[in-house]
Parts: structure tokens; sequence; C-alpha cells
């Protein structure tokens, strides 16, 4: 079994190292590199002295615990000697040593992907682009892949699956982790039509840097990434910069400047990004290097119309703040929240109890947060430690909050 070989690399090296490209292409497999002599590994493939200590201490047992996982919930793993594993991705500086997959992973090698992102906070015109360009892509014989998340990502992947094609998930976490409790559902229907991928190990938890480090295989596995939208700190511009910097195409939807979800995918467009207006330059982009895959339609596919003014992705906004929100009785005659001087609290701390109140959350962590906003885990716990000096919400055993 080679697999054992690549977790054993991936134990060594961690996540999204260029030294596993750098080894790869010096020794043509892990098995060979790890029966090289120490020196040799050390001067060909440059490694750190952090590196070189890891060869020697990473224990078997638990490469041979992750193999016992991956059996136990039936997942696959598939490294770069497999004839499956995307050959874009050994393009890319740091590919991923192994890939645990939990489906079919379709040979997407000889047809074209493009990876749909979009915020989670997503407007419903965002939210109808995404479903309508992955549908009809997947219609013309592309591979469509997302994040698994809620928002964007959940669109494109619903779209795909509802013109009865294959699509795949890219997960910042392990397979067995429970991510998103909200998409457990679509994470099934995936797996069963088409295939949940992840380099982490079936047990592996979201940490900081996971969604970064995910990011670059969501734009290295494509073709070409489509930016739906993405404010100014949005994690989609993420992608679209690492696809920038892998050689990717990336097209973005031109949106109203004066919409801040609109501010940072607009200014991809300023960078050099490629304005989606029809989902034909799409096509066109890729029908002379994939002839026999894709099914050129013969009519013009537009994007959606925008059947109403487009409205901001979170239903509270500076002119409908959160204590106005409540009173609009979107919570019911009953709800005990305490109106709220919006004017103490930072800017993070607003968006957060804004995240709160349209997610309709009556007690909830800050894993919770963190699955639904845009913020990262460091910025979540500095907000609701605002939050609870504040006396905006309370804490709560185990780890749980409520709005006060």
């Amino acid at each position: 079994m080679t697999a054992e070989y690549y977790i054993w690399l991936q134990l060594c090296l961690g996540y999204s190292c260029e030294t596993v490209g750098r080894i790869i292409s010096a020794y043509g497999t892990a098995k060979q590199f790890y029966n090289a002599p120490d020196s040799e590994k050390i001067a060909r493939c440059r490694l750190n002295k952090v590196q070189a200590e890891k060869l020697h201490s990473v224990p078997r047992r638990k490469v041979y615990a992750i193999l016992n996982d991956c059996v136990k919930s039936g997942i696959n793993i598939i490294t770069p000697e497999d004839r499956l594993y995307p050959k874009r991705l050994l393009n890319i500086p740091d590919p991923p040593a192994v890939l645990y997959v939990k489906g079919r992973l379709p040979d997407i090698n000889e047809i074209p992907v493009i990876s749909i992102v979009g915020p989670r906070r997503i407007s419903q015109y965002g939210e109808r682009c995404a479903y309508v360009i992955a549908d009809t892509l997947s219609s013309c014989g592309f591979m469509v892949v997302s994040g698994g998340a809620v928002g964007g990502d959940k669109s494109a992947h619903e779209g795909a699956l509802d013109a009865g094609a294959e699509t795949i998930a890219v997960l910042p976490c392990g397979i067995n982790n429970d991510y998103l409790k909200v998409n457990a559902g679509l994470r099934e229907r995936i797996s069963h039509n088409g295939c949940l991928i992840t380099e982490y190990a079936p047990t592996v938890g979201i940490r900081k840097g996971t969604f970064q480090q995910r990011n670059r295989i969501l734009s290295g596995i494509a073709d070409g990434v489509v930016v739906v939208e993405g404010g100014a700190k949005s994690g989609t511009l993420i992608t679209a910069h690492r696809a920038n910097e892998q050689g990717r195409d990336v097209f973005v939807i031109p949106g109203n400047p004066s919409l801040p979800q609109y501010e940072g995918s607009n200014a991809l467009l300023a960078e050099g990004a490629k304005p989606l207006l029809n989902i034909n330059s799409i096509i066109k982009e890729y029908e002379f290097i994939y002839p026999s895959a894709i099914h050129v339609p013969n009519e013009s596919l537009k994007l959606p119309q925008v059947e109403a003014p487009e409205q901001a992705p979170c239903p509270v906004t500076k002119e409908t703040p959160a204590n106005n929100y409540i009173k609009a009785g979107k919570f019911g005659e009953s709800s005990p929240v305490k109106t709220i001087d919006e004017a103490r609290l930072s800017y993070n701390a607003r968006q957060i109890v804004e995240c709160i109140l349209s997610s309709q959350l009556t007690e909830f962590t800050v894993d919770d947060i963190v699955d639904r906003s845009d913020f990262d885990i460091n910025d979540v716990l500095s907000s609701v430690t605002e939050l609870e000096i504040a006396g905006v919400i309370l804490s709560l055993p185990g780890g749980m909050f409520k709005l006060s």
C-alpha cells in the first residue's frame, strides 16, 4: 500500500507545504523519498530543521489509525500516484499529499472544471446566479466544484445536482467532522452524486488556517473560478487571488458599486479578472480545449435578471439596525432580546449581532458564528468578549451563549 507513505509525508510536512511538490518532482513517489538517506532528502528537497526532525518523530501508529478510520467510514484515499488524482493539482506549488474522498471521485482530468464561489451571507440575486451558472455549466459538460458551505456554495452544488450532474465539494476539515450541521443533507446528497474531498484526515476539525489552505485546492483543481459576489473582506477573494497565482481564469459578475457585497468582487475586475456578463463567455473559453466534453448550446445563455432591487446579503443593515429588526417582529412578540445601543459596539461586534439575529440563533457557540459569517475565529472570539462585557450576550454552560 502506497497510501501510508503519503499519509506519513503529510504528517511530517503539514498542509499547504511547497516541499510536497519538490519531493514529488525529485523522487516521483513518497515511498522512494521515505527510503532515501536522510542527508540526501534534506539537501535535495531543502528540508528545514523542523521538517528534518519530524522524519523520525511521526509514530507509525498515527498513520495506521488514519487508515483504520478511513476503512470504517468508507473513505477512499487518493494519492498523486493514483490515476484519478486531479492533474491540475500537481501543477500548483503545494499539492496535497493525500486526498480523502467520500463518494465517487469522477475522472476530471479530461473535462472542464469550474469552481463557483460566493460568500455565506449572500444576496438572493447572488444565490440565483450561483444556481443558474452551476445548472447550466453542468448541463453543458462541465464539472462544478464548490466549498460545501452555505450561501453561494450551497446554491452552486444544488444547481449542479438538480441538473442531474455530479458535483465536488472541497471541505476545510476531515470528512467525519460535523461541519455546518445545516448542510448535512446536502453533503449526503453530494456523496451519492459526486464526492466530498479534503486533504484533512477524517477526524481533523476546523482550525485557524484550514479555510485558506482549502481555498488553494478549490482554485487549483479547476480551470477557472467564478466569483458570484464578494464584499471587501469576503473569503471568496482569497480563492480568487489563489486562482490568479496558480494561473487559473477568474470570472466575476459585475455588481452595483454602491452595494457592499460587490466591493471586493468589483475590485477583482479592476485588477484584471474577466467580467462575466453571460454564461456563454465561460463555455467559449474552453470549447476548443475540451471539444469532445463540452456540449455547446445553440441559444445565448444569460445570467438571471434582477427582478427586484438588489438587497444586501444580511437582512439587518445600517438602515435597519438590530433593535429595529427585533421591533419589527421578526422573532415574534415575545422576543426577550433588549434594545442594543449600537454606538458603543465595534463594527465587528455589530456585524456579529446581525449575524446571530439573521440566523435566528437562540443559543450558539463561537463555532456557530464562524460557520455563518466571514469572520475568522480570532475576530469572533474578540467580538464575543466585547459583547459579553457590554451585556449584549450572556455566557451559558458548555461554551454556549445567548443574546441577553
